[in-house]
């Protein structure tokens, strides 16, 4: 197991937090122990809008890499009256895998936006941006941060604090197990699962507002979008796995914790996320749990007849009815901080889970239930005709 790295002092990731980025053309550099290519010219352009549409002009933005070793400034502007901030940035391309047809897997870049201005408007974005889809050597990206009044967020759920003493900027790193994969199996019904070199984790992040005008936390922890975790290793089940058992695939994954100002007078960030290393997974495990065969009735489903297999994609493609299905609870000692995260569905190449259908009562198939259509939580067991 990894040991947990010591926080940074507040004093540290406040001079991190202080640096002007370099005009237009930043590399993104991250301790990555995989094969340098070429670089990734990507032209960015962030616009910023109100939540009920229009355009938020003249609002400072400030765009982190939410890298291993903490967030790392890329650039800080302002958006023009129209919203709109251009930047370039050169991304330092790092090879994880290249598939039979020639197809290189590189590692994700994922970006943190945060959109204020002082008259109280603050938005954030998380986005991911997959390299591998990108146009080489040079592509655009879009992005749209809406823009809120956090004097009117205020939650009747909102934890007080103690003093209004502006909380300093800090962030803290911390190791959890996080269920990627949760299926069952039943008498004759057998499963497998694999996820190839260059499989995408996508894994949700959680984001809180603090200000010192209220002196208690505006939000309690909410979604802010996801960033991607990309397998630098291979973890297959070459063996069918059999009985009457509920089977829990779980990754061990860095996370951390993330204190920031804002140009609002008083306002703080703070935001918890995964954070792409090298080797992941660094270790892996597989929880074992006994079950009743009871299908749950839900609605996502698929059945198919004895002596056949199925095989589904469980990484990979847009769910129908997107949920985050499984996860993680991560804790931080440092700040006293414990929050639940989910794990999604991200692009190629594509983890799968394949179920082999033996033979049975006659006219009984296989039915397969996903709770959200993802296929990352299933149960499956025998039905009548």
């Amino acid at each position: 197991m990894p040991v947990l790295g010591k926080a940074l002092t507040a004093i540290a990731l406040a001079l991190l937090l202080a640096i002007v980025a370099a005009p237009v053309a930043l590399a993104l550099v991250a301790a990555y122990g995989v094969h340098v290519t070429y670089w990734q010219y990507v032209g960015v352009e962030v616009q910023t809008v109100e939540e009920d549409g229009p355009p938020a002009g003249f609002v400072n933005v400030v765009v982190f890499e939410l890298a291993d070793g903490g967030p790392k400034l890329i650039v800080e502007g302002r958006t023009d009256a129209m919203g709109f901030y251009r930047f370039n940035v050169k991304v330092l391309k790092k090879l994880v895998a290249e598939l039979e047809d020639g197809t290189k897997i590189y590692a994700p870049i994922n970006l943190w936006v945060i959109a204020a201005r002082e008259d109280g408007l603050l938005g954030t974005l998380t986005q991911p941006l997959d390299i591998s889809a990108m146009r080489s050597p040079s592509d655009t990206v879009r992005l749209k941060v809406t823009v809120r009044r956090v004097e009117l967020s205020a939650s009747a759920e909102a934890k007080t604090s103690s003093a209004c003493n502006l909380p300093v900027p800090y962030f803290e790193e911390s190791w959890a197990w996080t269920n990627v994969l949760q299926f069952s199996t039943w008498d004759n019904i057998s499963a497998k699962y694999y996820y190839p070199i260059g499989t995408q984790i996508m894994v949700q992040s959680k984001e809180r507002y603090w200000s010192a005008t209220t002196c208690n936390y505006l939000t309690g922890w909410s979604d802010a979008g996801v960033t991607f975790v990309t397998l630098d290793v291979g973890v297959r089940r070459a063996e069918w796995l059999r009985g009457r058992t509920v089977y829990t695939l779980r990754f061990y994954f860095k996370y951390y914790f993330v204190r920031t100002y804002t140009n609002i007078p008083g306002t703080v960030v703070e935001k918890i996320y995964a954070v792409d290393t090298y080797p992941d997974p660094v270790d892996g495990d597989l929880v074992f749990q006994s079950w009743n065969g009871q299908l749950p009735g839900w609605s996502y489903a698929v059945t198919f007849p004895q002596n056949e297999e199925r095989i589904f994609d469980i990484t990979g493609g847009v769910a129908p009815s997107y949920t985050f299905s499984v996860g993680v609870s991560v804790t931080f000692t440092g700040v006293g901080v414990s929050v639940g995260l989910g794990v999604g569905k991200a692009p190629t190449p594509r983890g799968t889970l394949t179920v082999w259908a033996g033979t049975w009562l006659p006219g009984y198939k296989v039915r397969i239930e996903s709770n959200d259509g993802t296929f990352v939580v299933t149960r499956c067991n025998w039905v009548s005709p």
